[in-house]
């Protein structure tokens, strides 16, 4: 079995909806396909979702999408957008690493993102790439603070020693991105959590 299968047979085992895409486009029309026309949509910061187009056809579309960026290009409350993405239809989003264990690892400043795909709407849906899979959650760590992490740091133009010299010093700079770790082992009661994974890499 390939890395991408074993992590979707994993995902499956714990009660994830697990997905494989072979692209980007077969990824942004299972994502188009599960959200209603009408459906709200909560969603996280992500390179990924940018990457795959997803966001661009759910706007097109007439969705509206609720997440701190639209709300900065319309010269709305970021914070207030955050809170009412807890509260959209769907909550859509990457992952920073999904391990082939099973899990879903995050690292977030804020917290919103993490909430929202634990304690936020019924249905969440998480998009990415092979290359955000790794062995276990300890490797998945690894990952975030040696990749995602700066590589994001550098993206939102942040002064973080990551965000200047590309390493992770486990800093106290106010900006930091690294305040809260989460691990989703499996979908909390009452809640549909979607892993797409495309067969190609996308985002950090």
């Amino acid at each position: 079995m390939t890395d991408i299968e074993k992590t979707l047979s994993a995902l499956e085992k714990h009660g994830f909806v697990s997905v494989y895409a072979k692209d980007a486009q077969e990824a942004k029309d299972y994502v188009l396909s599960v959200i209603k026309d009408n459906e709200t949509v909560g969603a996280g910061g992500s390179v990924t979702l940018s990457e795959t187009g997803i966001l661009d056809a759910l706007l097109e579309r007439g969705n509206q999408i609720i997440s701190s960026v639209e709300a900065k290009k319309h010269g709305k409350d970021k914070m207030a957008a955050r809170y009412a993405g807890m509260n959209a239809d769907i909550y859509l989003s990457s992952s920073n690493a999904v391990t082939m264990q099973g899990d879903l690892i995050n690292i977030d400043g804020i917290g919103n993102r993490v909430a929202a795909m634990f304690f936020g709407p019924d249905k969440v849906i998480i998009v990415a790439g092979k290359n955000k899979i790794t062995k276990n959650p300890h490797t998945a760590i690894a990952r975030i603070k040696k990749i995602a992490c700066p590589q994001n740091a550098r993206r939102l133009k942040l002064d973080t020693p990551c965000g200047l010299t590309g390493v992770c010093t486990d800093c106290d700079h106010p900006d930091r991105m690294c305040n809260v770790t989460v691990r989703i082992q499996r979908p909390p009661k009452g809640k549909a959590i979607h892993v797409v994974l495309i067969d190609g890499d996308f985002g950090y």
